[in-house]
This record gives C-alpha cells, structure tokens and sequence, in this order.
C-alpha cells in the first residue's frame, strides 16, 4: 500500500525542487505528501464498514516520524478513540474484517480502496509539491 513518487521525474518541478534548501525541501515534501494521505483517508473513512465497528473518525492520515534524508512518508491508519476499551477500539478490530480470522473469511476495504484511488492520491500529492515549490520558491 505505498506510492513511490520520484521528483527527477516529475519534469520542471525536479529543477524547482534542487533550488530549494534543505528545510524547504523537507517542508514541502510533508505537505505533498501529507495532501495525498488525506485523499486516501478520505476515500477509506468512506468505505469504513461502520458496523462493524469501525467509525469513519477512526481513520486518520498520518506521518511517519523517522524519515532519511530527503524522504518523507505518510500513509492512512486507524485509531482508538479517547475513551475506547483496547480490545473494542476500532485501532484494535478493523484488522479482523480486513484480514479474516480463523473462523470468518476476509473482508477486506482498506487495501482495494487505496488501491482503487492511488491516481488521485498521485494527484493530489503532484499538485500539492508544485503549489508548495511555488510558495517556497516566492517567499511565501
């Protein structure tokens, strides 16, 4: 469940990137990728089989928090509530309908709906980089 995208392909916008410094380089790849996180939450927290009780708020975009440098990575994943008992959370059973158990056959909506939107996730995080290259790159 990861897109790799690399700036050297991504034409003009490679160019832009190298005259960027090294912490508006970090900054902007956060918020790219951060932008295509959130298109996959979103397409996920509509998928969410609620119930089972797995609630849409559940699913959040998230950062790794150690990255090498000049990467970054951010994905979707699902958390308990504030209040929630561990094994009720859906942080703890939304595995058991993605992944099937013993006795009950997969389900799976996590992974086909992340596959099915990784054009618009791509999107999103292409079009976030340029607009933070171009925010960077005018003193924004």
């Amino acid at each position: 469940m990861s897109i790799t995208v690399d700036i050297r392909g991504l034409g003009g916008l490679a160019e832009d990137f190298k005259r960027l410094s090294r912490g508006s380089q970090r900054k902007v790849l956060r918020q790219a990728t951060m932008a295509g996180a959130r298109v996959g939450r979103d397409a996920i927290r509509d998928a969410a089989p609620v119930d089972e009780g797995v609630t849409r708020k559940s699913v959040v975009a998230a950062a790794k928090r150690d990255n090498p440098p000049g990467v970054f990575t951010a994905g979707v994943k699902v958390v308990p509530g504030e209040r929630e008992n561990r094994r009720s959370s859906p942080a703890y059973t939304w595995r058991f309908s993605e992944l099937g158990t013993s006795k009950e056959q997969a389900r799976p909506w996590i992974r086909p709906t992340w596959d099915s939107n990784e054009d618009e996730i791509t999107a999103a995080l292409r079009d976030r980089l340029a607009s933070a290259i171009d925010e960077a790159l005018s003193g924004r």
